[in-house]
């Protein structure tokens, strides 16, 4: 075996066979990025790493594009963090600058009716995720709790990890959250029927497109690549677009939110918010720039300080770290664990670039998104007037469910 099987039914990679070499470098990446050799969890890392051009994307933005020009549907867009920072490297722009308001203006220009940031949702991931570690705190029991926002980890988990499926955070992805939020909350609020939204998620990531296959509240899955493909073949000249704002109500997410997108995040922001929910006041100034759980190193582990408790944390960046470490993972209480290479900065879906500077790109995409963090008034997700006015009107009415029921664990004999 010289190459990772795409199957013809995966719903995140496509593989051009006239176009493989058999080259060997998509199970070299396989193997470096997740320790597999046939077994795809739809992370994708190989696209960004095979030199002909043969595994790509399984692209769904043309079928978005038909129903952009159909009238009897609101057509809508939820946007990752990622994506922002890394749409530029198509349009000449530095690696890393962050272009929220023209990506804005950008999925504007191509007809979608609103237009929002998913950072929303991965407020409400961190505002439930939070108290959901702090439950498990009191009560001891399936820690250590690992994130739930990347769905090729939660894949490998039910694949092949079957034993901590309990310790999965019970927490919708971000995505999971504001699709839930967009077809209940925002559809009651504006009377709309919410069999006449489309709702569409831009990403950086392939692995969503499975991800959404089993979510009846998004619609399609396009990558930052797709974006830059519906642009240019609508002839809109991104450089030379005005800067616009999010739609109001399911808006721009907290500093916390945005964060999301680099490996850390997801810990230094449920962090923020589990020290506020236990103690009742703000977290620490040193919380706000935690740079134990940052960096680029694939195992960062730190004991932190939550007055109540002192809990040890870990973040892993990319599965194969998780074979190195198994045997001391139930000496942890919070493990966030992300696929890609640097977090979500790094997914399959965001524009190619040359492979000697894929790491160069992610490192400076993570910064950009630390330094919009760092300038935001905004940086707790509980401090975030919209989450606020959901939970207030709508969530606490028990009116939307934000968490997944967990699937029953198999003997696999």
């Amino acid at each position: 075996m010289d190459r990772v099987e795409i199957k013809k039914d995966n719903l995140a990679i496509a593989r051009i066979e006239e176009k493989c070499i058999h080259c060997g470098m998509c199970l070299k990446t396989c193997l470096n990025n997740n320790h597999l050799t046939n077994a795809c969890i739809n992370c994708g890392q190989c696209i960004l790493t095979c030199p002909s051009g043969a595994l790509i994307p399984r692209f769904n933005y043309r079928e978005v594009l038909n129903y952009l020009y159909d009238t009897n549907y609101q057509v809508m867009v939820i946007t990752s963090p990622a994506v922002r920072v890394a749409i530029g490297d198509a349009f000449g722009y530095e690696p890393g600058t962050f272009l929220e308001k023209k990506m804005v203006s950008a999925l504007k220009a191509l007809g979608f009716n609103k237009v929002f940031d998913t950072t929303f949702g991965a407020d409400l991931t961190v505002m439930e995720e939070a108290q959901e570690l702090v439950e498990r705190l009191k009560t001891k029991k399936n820690l250590p709790m690992f994130t739930s926002c990347c769905p090729s980890w939660v894949n490998y988990v039910h694949k092949f990890y079957q034993e901590k499926e309990e310790n999965i955070s019970t927490c919708k992805s971000p995505i999971g959250m504001i699709g839930a939020m967009v077809k209940s909350y925002y559809a009651e609020y504006n009377e709309i029927d919410a069999k006449n939204i489309i709702l569409v998620a831009l990403t950086p990531c392939v692995s969503k497109k499975e991800e959404i296959a089993h979510n009846p509240d998004v619609d399609f899955c396009i990558t930052t690549m797709e974006l830059v493909f519906m642009l240019k073949e609508m002839n809109i000249d991104f450089s030379k677009l005005p800067d616009k704002e999010f739609d109001k109500l399911l808006g721009k997410g907290s500093g916390a939110g945005l964060i999301f997108g680099a490996s850390g995040g997801v810990m230094e922001s449920t962090l923020r918010t589990a020290y506020y929910l236990i103690n009742h006041e703000k977290a620490p100034q040193n919380f706000y720039n935690l740079q134990q759980v940052r960096g680029k190193d694939n195992f960062r582990e730190a004991t932190i300080d939550l007055k109540k408790y002192q809990i040890k944390v870990g973040v892993i960046n990319k599965l194969a770290t998780i074979n190195a470490i198994k045997e001391k993972l139930d000496n942890f209480d919070f493990i966030e664990v992300m696929t890609c290479p640097g977090g979500c900065v790094g997914g399959a879906g965001q524009g190619l670039v040359a492979i000697n500077k894929l790491e160069e790109y992610q490192e400076k995409r993570k910064a950009a998104l630390y330094q919009d963090d760092a300038i935001n008034n905004i940086k707790n997700s509980y401090e975030n007037t919209e989450i606020k006015e959901a939970y207030t009107t709508f969530i606490n009415k028990g009116k939307v469910k934000l968490h997944n029921v967990k699937p029953k664990v198999t003997n696999q004999n």
